[in-house]
């Protein structure tokens, strides 16, 4: 599945560089407007799937329980941020452990928390993470020790993250 969301991702910044390419022209003839207008359209879908393949439910769903997805995570994150804590094996999280877990990741940038979900919750080597994300190894290393700080900080300062 991460090998098809960096694929996508790909593919959504050729499809942003193919857009920029059209707006930067001097005059747009009629075919430049339909070429821009399907590529809009191309963006908002490849963003659509991107989200929902991430999140793991539908980003348009109004449900509460699609809303909250705590059936959605991977419990491995939780004792990756948290690790004394007990993780129940089933696979499913409580209301408070996917609170305390957007708490504590909500401070890292998107790419912070694709490397730190990566290394530390999914196991991943160095290399295959900077493979997957299309940046160096060293950079891999950068993310990380930066969410990790950012991870201890919240945690040291929020009264609600005890362990």
């Amino acid at each position: 599945m991460r090998t098809l969301i960096y694929e996508y991702k790909q593919s959504l910044r050729s499809l942003r560089e193919m857009k920029t390419a059209i707006e930067s022209k001097v005059e747009l003839t009629e075919l430049d407007m339909q070429d821009k207008t399907l590529i809009n359209s191309m963006i908002s879908e490849i963003e659509f799937a991107i989200q929902w393949m991430v999140s793991g439910r539908n980003p348009d769903a109004r449900r509460g329980a699609d809303r909250t997805g705590a059936y959605t995570l991977d419990p491995k994150l939780i004792e990756a941020v948290v690790p004394n804590r007990a993780v129940m094996e089933e696979g499913k999280i409580t209301a408070d452990e996917q609170w305390l877990l957007d708490d504590v990741l909500g401070d890292l940038t998107v790419r912070e928390k694709d490397v730190f979900t990566l290394v530390r919750a999914e196991g991943l080597s160095f290399e295959y993470t900077a493979e997957l994300l299309g940046v160096t190894k060293s950079s891999v290393q950068t993310y990380l020790e930066r969410a990790q700080r950012k991870i201890e900080e919240r945690k040291n300062g929020s009264l609600f993250l005890v362990s």
